[in-house]
């Protein structure tokens, strides 16, 4: 299925990755499983700074079509420049990813509140790191209206079912693959919320895409519940 979208990848140097992060091995590992398109991050954006990480996004999926840019942005390097906001947008890209476990800042800072405030008027879909109980809720506390989708990353089965809890009070908000790995963890969700909120991201290179790719073969899921997640959800939230 060619048309498959991944949500989640990154590229880039990272020592304590322990796995080939380069261009050339994601698309690699692309066209061995069959993915057409993958949404990527510079990991020089996360580790370092996001204005020389988002360039390095940008120039590498002007070269590379299979690739989409998705921005990312720390909160602790932001002092109110809305033009580098609207920037963003200008320069193509359609999502805007934040990793507060990898930069190692709290949610609730007030800087936080006040770039998603900033970001409000652009209505770019969002992607949060959320790794522990607690994240999910405090997230809705801060987002409960942001005019676009909230795509929520890493949660796994010790926070599922607070995931579960905020996706139906919050229409617009999704989960993606790569720690859904747990047996009947993406059945659970499609029981839930439907298929229709489930979208397929891996982490690759970091992580691999095949363990993904079997859970959903496993879930017991309808073909057109899998080409919701495995494509169509994606198309329609970033109108690709």
């Amino acid at each position: 299925m060619p048309d498959i979208t991944d949500v989640n990848t990154i590229v880039g140097p990272l020592p304590s990755a322990g796995a080939d992060l380069s261009v050339e091995h994601l698309l690699e590992l692309m066209a061995k499983h069959e993915i057409g398109r993958a949404f990527v991050c510079s990991t020089v954006g996360i580790r370092l700074s996001h204005q020389i990480g988002n360039a390095i996004t940008r120039a590498t999926c002007l070269d590379t079509p299979a690739l989409l840019p998705a921005a990312s942005l720390n909160p602790t390097h932001y002092f109110g420049d809305e033009h580098e906001l609207h920037q963003l947008q200008e320069d193509g890209f359609r999502l805007i990813r934040f990793f507060p476990y990898s930069q190692g800042w709290p949610v609730n800072l007030t800087s936080v509140r006040a770039l998603l405030q900033a970001l409000r008027p652009l209505a770019l879909p969002l992607m949060f790191q959320t790794r522990r109980m607690g994240d999910c809720t405090l997230l809705q506390s801060l987002l409960n209206d942001y005019p676009a989708a909230i795509i929520l990353s890493e949660v796994d089965s010790s926070t599922l079912a607070e995931a579960i809890a905020v996706l139906k009070e919050q229409p617009n908000w999704y989960l993606e693959t790569s720690h859904l790995l747990a047996p009947g963890a993406v059945r659970l969700v499609a029981n839930h919320v439907g298929a229709e909120r489930v979208l397929f991201g891996t982490a690759a290179p970091q992580r691999p895409i095949a363990s993904v790719l079997r859970t959903l073969e496993f879930a017991e899921l309808s073909t057109q519940e899998l080409e919701l997640i495995l494509h169509r959800n994606a198309e329609r939230i970033f109108s690709l």
